[in-house]
C-alpha cells in the first residue's frame, strides 16, 4: 500500500518526510496500520511553501527528526480540524495569531466548534515577507496587481497603502499567489510571500525590507491533537 504513494502522487522524501498533496490521497493510499505503528501524520494548510508548511517543518526538525512523517496538505482549516476530530491525522499545525494582523478568526471559531481537541504545543516563527515578481523589476511603480493571502495584506497594509493604484488579488495562500506569478509571467504582477517558495519557482525577489507593519513580524502556531 505504501508504495502507491511513490507512483501516484507528487511528493518529495527528505529527512524521513513524505509530503502528500491532499487529504483524500492520504486517506485512500496510506495504510493506517503503518501510520499508527511507525510514523506520524501532520496536517497543515497547503500547498507546500505556505508559512504553515514552513512552521510544520520547523516543528518536525525540533521534535520528530527521527520518525517518518507524513506531511498532509489540506485545502482549508475546516478540513484540518475535521481530520483531527476523526482521528485521520495525528497532529495539525495551525496559525492562531499574528502580532501585526491579530487573531486568525477562522481558526479561533473552529477551536470553539471542535472543543474536544487538545493544544499539544504552541510556538512562534518569524514571518519574513518578500515582494516577488517574475521579472526583475527595478521600479515598483510598474506593478499594477499584487497577489497574496488575506493575512499578508493585513500585515503589510502600511507598505501597500503607499501604492493606491495596485489591484489586490486575494489567493488561497501565499504559495498559491507565488505559483500564479510564475504562471502568468507578467512584469506588471507581484506577490507577497516567503523567499523559499520564490526560489522554488525561480522568481525574482525585488524587495525584502519594510514590507511588514512591524519589523519583528511573528505568527503563533498551535499543534493540535485529539
Amino acid at each position: 500500500m505504501i508504495n502507491d504513494i511513490y507512483t501516484n502522487f507528487k511528493f518529495y522524501f527528505s529527512n524521513n518526510i513524505i509530503n502528500i498533496s491532499n487529504l483524500k490521497n492520504f486517506i485512500e493510499n496510506v495504510d493506517f496500520n503503518i501510520q499508527k505503528n511507525s510514523s506520524i501524520s501532520i496536517a497543515f494548510l497547503g500547498p507546500q511553501g505556505t508559512y504553515s508548511y514552513l512552521a510544520t517543518l520547523t516543528y518536525i526538525k525540533n521534535f520528530f527528526s527521527r520518525k517518518k512523517i507524513f506531511n498532509v496538505s489540506c485545502n482549508s482549516f475546516s478540513e484540518i480540524f475535521f481530520s483531527i476530530e476523526k482521528n485521520i491525522i495525528n497532529f495539525a499545525i495551525v496559525p492562531i495569531e499574528n502580532n501585526c494582523s491579530g487573531k486568525i478568526k477562522e481558526v479561533n471559531k473552529l477551536l470553539l466548534k471542535y472543543n474536544s481537541l487538545k493544544i499539544f504545543y504552541q510556538f512562534k516563527i518569524p514571518i519574513k515577507h518578500c515582494l516577488i515578481s517574475y521579472s526583475n523589476i527595478t521600479n515598483i511603480n510598474d506593478i499594477n496587481t499584487i497577489f497574496s493571502h488575506s493575512e499578508p495584506f493585513k500585515q503589510c497594509s502600511i507598505f501597500i497603502d503607499k501604492y493606491p493604484l495596485w489591484k489586490k488579488n486575494i489567493c488561497d495562500s501565499t504559495a498559491d499567489a507565488i505559483k500564479k506569478i510564475s504562471i502568468f509571467k507578467s512584469k506588471y504582477f507581484a506577490a507577497i510571500g516567503n523567499k523559499e517558495t520564490a526560489k522554488l519557482y525561480n522568481l525574482n525577489i525585488i524587495k525584502t525590507l519594510f514590507l511588514s507593519n512591524k519589523i519583528n513580524n511573528k505568527t503563533k502556531f498551535l499543534v493540535l491533537t485529539k
